[in-house]
Parts: C-alpha cells; sequence; structure tokens
C-alpha cells in the first residue's frame, strides 16, 4: 500500500480526533505478508512547530504507547481461547471450576460459565470502578477488592439470557487466565501473544509505569495530565503500540496459527444471537462481527473499540483477506477511530480488488393516520444511553404523530415523532407544537423507533440512528434502548424518607488519591415529578433511574436486553462513624455535601488518610479568592470544583501551580494516605 493513501485516510482523523488539541494518532495496517506500514499523525490548533509544554513537532515521528482500553478484551478472550486449545479450559464450564472464592449475593452466579464472561452474557451488574483508573499510579486496591465487591452483588439477568456489556467478567477472564497458567498477565500475553505475532512494546497497568514511550496525555484543552493506567487488567488494561496491536490482530487471520487454530478463531467470531437484529452484534471479546456495507462486498470484519480517559483505540480484522488495522489515539472517542479503521481497511480491499460502497438508504413516506392499535404502546418508558437513563413519556395525539416528552434529572425536553411506511416512528424536524401538523418534515439524520412486544410481557423499546461524521463516515446504531415502567407504590413514610433528600448533592469518598473518579466525583439524588417510587441518583458513570424498596434501598430495574442495560448499580443509605453515606453496589462510596465542614482558611493543616476523601464547602471568608499549597505529599491530590461539581483545579495536571483557586460555591478536596499532611499557606 503506498503511503499516500494511508496519510490521506488518517487525515480524516485528525480532523475529528484533533478537537483543538495536540493529539497523537497511530494508524497501523498489516496485510498479509506483505511488509505494512506505520502512520502517525499530528495535529495542534497553534501554528507552527511550536512546542507546547515540552511536546516538540519531532515527536510525531514516534510510536507511542497507549491504553487500548477495552481492545484489552480481545487480548484476555485470546488468552483464554489459548488455554481452552491446550486443553486446559472448557468455555462452557462454570467460572468457579478456575476461580473457587469466586461468589456472589444470588444463587445464579454458579450458572455463569466461561463462554458467558466473553460474550457478556453473564447476568453480571457491570464494572466494579473503585482504584480502576489511576493518574500515574498502579496501586493493586482494584484487583485486592474486586472478588470481595463480586460477593456483594446480586445478578440483573439469568446467566445466558442477553448479552450486556460487561467489563467485571472480562476481569474475571483476566484472573482465569493466570490461574490456570501461572504467569501473571502481562507475561502471559507477551509469551503467548505478543511475541507469537511479532510484537515487541506491549505492557499491562501492572507494568508499563514509567515507560519513556507512554503518549502524553493532552486534552482539547491543551492542558497534559499525568498518564493514565489501568489496573482493571483483563477487561481494560494493556498498554501497546499500534504496530503491536495490528500485528496482535494478524493473529486472526484463517490460516495463521500464530495464536491458536481456525477452530477456536471462527468461535470468536460467531454472533452471540443471530435472530434479533437488536440485539448486541457481539462474538467472544468482539463487539462486532459484521459490518453491513463491507458484508455486502462479501468482506467478513471483526471489530472492537475501547475509551479510557484520554485514549482511544479501535482494532478491526478482515480474516479472509488477512488485513489488521489499528488505531489508536489520544483524543476523539473509539468511534470515531473505528471509521478511521474502516477507511484504511477499504484503500487496502481497492488494492486488493474489492470495492465497499456503502449503502443508500431509501426515505420513508409520512403516514398521516396512527392505527388505535398503538393505543397500546403509550406510557412511559426507561430510556437508557450510554450518558444515562432518562424517562420518556409517549402519547399519540389525535392518531396524527408520537410525541415524546423526555424527563432527565434536570429538565424535560420535547420531540415529536411521524409514523412512516417502515413501520417506525420517525423523528421530526420540529416539534408539532411549532410547526403545524400539516406541515411536519423529518428530521435529516433522524432517529426512529418502533415497539417490541417481548415474550415475557414487557414492551420494549428499539431504536435505529445512522450516525454521519463528514469526510470519515458513518455507522448505524441499532439496539434496544428502552423498556416500559410499571408503577411503583411505595409507603407514605418510605416516601417522605427520600423526597427528604430530594436534590441532596453527593461527594466520592473511598477511593484512593490517584483515581480519576475524582474528575466526575461529584452526583446529585433527584425524585422525579409525577413518578413516585423512583429516583434519580447521579454519579461518575451517568445517571441511573432506580426503584425504591425502602427507607434505605434502592434497585435497578430495567431489563432491556442490550447493553443499554450496562453498568447498572443498586444502592443503600449506611451509617459509618455516625455520617449518613449512600454506598453503590460498584464499590462506590459518596457522603452527602450538605454535611461537609466549611474551608474558611483557618486551616493549615490537612491529614489525609488512605480511601477517606477530606471533602470541604468554601467558605464566603475565601471565595473567589485563592490559597497556596505550601506543602504536599507525593502521594496526594487536590481537586477543586466550581458550584456546578465541574472541575476548575486537580493537581495531576503536569506542572500545576500550588496557587488554588477558591470558587464561590464550589467544594475542595484533599486526598492521600494515612500520616500524609497537605500544609497551606
Amino acid at each position: 500500500m503506498k503511503r499516500k493513501s494511508i496519510k490521506k485516510c488518517v487525515k480524516y482523523s485528525g480532523f475529528a480526533v484533533a478537537l483543538g488539541a495536540v493529539c497523537m494518532l497511530g494508524a497501523w495496517y498489516f496485510s498479509g505478508t506483505s511488509e505494512a506500514e506505520t502512520v502517525t499523525e499530528k495535529t495542534e490548533s497553534t501554528a507552527g512547530e511550536t512546542a507546547i509544554d515540552g511536546w516538540k513537532a519531532a515527536d510525531a515521528d514516534r510510536e507511542y504507547m497507549y491504553c487500548v482500553a477495552s481492545v484489552s478484551k480481545i487480548y484476555s478472550t485470546a488468552a483464554v481461547m489459548k488455554l481452552a486449545e491446550e486443553g486446559k479450559v472448557s468455555l462452557d464450564s462454570p467460572v468457579t471450576d478456575y476461580i473457587p472464592e469466586f461468589k456472589m449475593a444470588d444463587p445464579r452466579y454458579k450458572d455463569i460459565t466461561v463462554r458467558m464472561l466473553m460474550n457478556h452474557t453473564s447476568g453480571i451488574m457491570g464494572t466494579s470502578t473503585k482504584g480502576m483508573l489511576l493518574y500515574n499510579d498502579d496501586d493493586s486496591l482494584h484487583q485486592d477488592e474486586f472478588l470481595k465487591n463480586l460477593s456483594t452483588q446480586r445478578l440483573k439477568a439469568d446467566p445466558g439470557k442477553y448479552a450486556s456489556y460487561c467489563n467485571d467478567g472480562f476481569d474475571l477472564l483476566g484472573i482465569i487466565a493466570e490461574r490456570v497458567s501461572g504467569l501473571n498477565f502481562a507475561d502471559f500475553i507477551k509469551k503467548y501473544l505478543v511475541t507469537p505475532t511479532g510484537g515487541s512494546s506491549t505492557e499491562t497497568g501492572f507494568t508499563v509505569l514509567g515507560n519513556k514511550d507512554l503518549v502524553p496525555g493532552y486534552t482539547a484543552g491543551h492542558t497534559l495530565y499525568e498518564n493514565g493506567l489501568s489496573t482493571s487488567i483483563g477487561a481494560g488494561g494493556v498498554f501497546s503500540t499500534a504496530s503491536d496491536v495490528a500485528k496482535f490482530g494478524s493473529g486472526f487471520f484463517y490460516g495463521n496459527n500464530a495464536l491458536f487454530s481456525d477452530f477456536y478463531k471462527k468461535a470468536m467470531a460467531k454472533r452471540w444471537d443471530d435472530k434479533d437484529e437488536f440485539t448486541d452484534g457481539c462474538g467472544l471479546g468482539w463487539d462486532s462481527v459484521s459490518v453491513d456495507e463491507f458484508k455486502e462486498a462479501g468482506v467478513d470484519v471483526l471489530g472492537k473499540g475501547g475509551d479510557d480517559g484520554l485514549n482511544h483505540s479501535y482494532l478491526l480484522v478482515a480474516p479472509d483477506n488477512k488485513i489488521s488495522v489499528s488505531v489508536l489515539a489520544n483524543g476523539g472517542s473509539s468511534a470515531l477511530n473505528g471509521l478511521v479503521a474502516q477507511e484504511i481497511l477499504k484503500v487496502c480491499l481497492e488494492e486488493k480488488g474489492i470495492s465497499v460502497t456503502e449503502k443508500s438508504k431509501n426515505v420513508p413516506e409520512i403516514v398521516t393516520e396512527i392505527p388505535e392499535k398503538y393505543d397500546a404502546y403509550a406510557g412511559s418508558y426507561i430510556v437508557a444511553s450510554s450518558t444515562g437513563e432518562v424517562i420518556d413519556r409517549i402519547s399519540f395525539p389525535d392518531h396524527r404523530y408520537m410525541h415524546v416528552e423526555e424527563i432527565s434529572p434536570y429538565n424535560t425536553t420535547y420531540a415529536d415523532y411521524a409514523l412512516t411506511s417502515d413501520g417506525r416512528f420517525t423523528e421530526l424536524a420540529y416539534e408539532v407544537s411549532d410547526s403545524g401538523i400539516d406541515d411536519i418534515k423529518l428530521a435529516v439524520n433522524p432517529q426512529s423507533v418502533s415497539f417490541t412486544d417481548a415474550a415475557d410481557g414487557k414492551v420494549l423499546l428499539n431504536g435505529m440512528k445512522i450516525n454521519s461524521f463528514p469526510e470519515i463516515g458513518s455507522y448505524e446504531d441499532k439496539s434496544y434502548v428502552g423498556e416500559r415502567m410499571e408503577e411503583n407504590p411505595v409507603s407514605e413514610e418510605v416516601l417522605s424518607s427520600w423526597q427528604a433528600m430530594n436534590g441532596a448533592e453527593l461527594c466520592l469518598t473511598g477511593d484512593i488519591y490517584s483515581s480519576s473518579l475524582y474528575d466526575t466525583a461529584n452526583g446529585y439524588i433527584i425524585l422525579p415529578k409525577d413518578y413516585p417510587g423512583y429516583v434519580f441518583v447521579v454519579h461518575g458513570l451517568g445517571t441511573r433511574l432506580l426503584k425504591i424498596v425502602d427507607e434505605r434501598h434502592l434497585v435497578a430495574f430495567q431489563t432491556i436486553p442490550s447493553s443499554r442495560s450496562r453498568d447498572l448499580i443498586d444502592a443503600e443509605i449506611v451509617a459509618v462513624d455516625n455520617e449518613m453515606q449512600i454506598h453503590l453496589s460498584n464499590n462506590s462510596e459518596c457522603i452527602f455535601a450538605a454535611e461537609l465542614p466549611v474551608f474558611d482558611g483557618s486551616e493549615k493543616e490537612i491529614s489525609l488518610s488512605t480511601g477517606q476523601a477530606k471533602w470541604y464547602r468554601i467558605g464566603d471568608a475565601v471565595s473567589n479568592s485563592e490559597v497556596q499549597i505550601e506543602e504536599r505529599p507525593e502521594k496526594s491530590a487536590v481537586y477543586v470544583y466550581n458550584k456546578f461539581g465541574d472541575v476548575v483545579y486537580t493537581s495531576h495536571v503536569v506542572g500545576i501551580t500550588d496557587v488554588v483557586p477558591m470558587p464561590e460555591g464550589g467544594k475542595i478536596v484533599f486526598l492521600g494516605e494515612t500520616g500524609g499532611v497537605v500544609k497551606i499557606k
């Protein structure tokens, strides 16, 4: 392949990924047995070759190491597949056969098999977050508490019932690989996955600290952070170069036995459920085992993306055509990386005489009268996305269109949909109240939804949308997105106890000083109007709508059969040292901001404690001024948040000043280890 054509593809990514920042993007492809090529693209918002915070233009020619984030799941899947080929692991045996101490507070856990971990059908709630993503630290807290935390959790679904993205399942796979092989994960993948495919620069979160080739952690605003490390090894803890990842991908070419035989590769490439287009399209480890436009050209492709802090990754493999493409970036998103990878793959296929073209979409016609049968679908639905859950209240005014009130913790928005000739409801460009019913038009690139009557009596909402990015490409998002809610009657006494907490601010505590979860440490408890019995809990992983059980307990209730059910949580109010806290089932702990002491400038020393955040409200005496940190232990951190909970200062920024802003109505938190002291001037 000519370098010029690769450059063309990668330049597309510079537009999308840079976001006005200094951005390094490594793209690497491996095509059959021919010599492959590395391309690194640097994009910066300032003109010329000026260095920014020590970064020089010459660095663009280096091949950096990135956290490949959830592409790590292909490594952990391949590791266990290798052991399966050797007869040391059976994919359909219980996980407890290999991790005897694995237990959960739900007897169904005994039915979870190794295969269910690989295809996200285990029923495990999602992600244990404590100690998972750290700044410049490889502390083992996440691994130390991982199995203990799972032992307190219930399952969200019967094992094997449906696929829903689950990080914890792949951490269990990593443990299986270590237990069965007798090697730590880093040594195992180097010996059996990396070296056999020709790689030489792959590590894990426990072995990469201090590596000079780690990519700088720039944000879109040119701010350089300390390197982020993932200690969730099986789910997201592999670090590698674009070339190593693409070479690893070549191990999945059919006929290449560097990793294991085609039998196991084809098992990974089989969709877990080929009967329902709205369930997740994952295989074993792979997010996707088919892309429509490539399939129509006769090309099978396997894809896996990952996002972890400032690092984003995508691995795309065409096993029959023997092409592997890896795109890693410290900006943007895995979705954008995936589109760049597809463009590179198209160029590779063109040189093999295979043309891949995007299929044109027919624009459906609007149906002016909605049949009465749809009245049965009016009501309230819990609808989930990657950022959180909302309530959609659906009605069909005059049987002419579908009206949706979307209720979030903060506001209510409105949208209207027309029934179209494809049997779906398609989003309109304007609300009918603004445009009038006789002048309705479909939105550009609209979302469409329809209803499914599930076998268990539930009504599901499924959605489709084409996500387009100019000059890069587009992808179709097709999934079950919601399910109809039921009333949850609770006593006046129980309801009043939660109403007393309505609007309460939450502050993360219990995690270690290096945890990046303090970047999103503020949350809320909000009761939705008109829905007694339900509570919105806003926290670091987004918004969750929970059902009230009693004065102390909230539970996740949705069973959307897709990854819209990922990372569910239950919540419990507990008393710790006479202080009320809310504990989440993902191993997060939060305190109530109303109980925080006031920081008024009289504090000269703050004593630190391991796993106990020292939070303060910024008092009037120091509001809109500054204080200076005179001395701070190496293993510590300081964050300042404004009144909206946004970070305005963090000591994890490289070269940050010791002069700390004190915004009015904000909060400050000191983090560190027992025995440490922060001195304030």
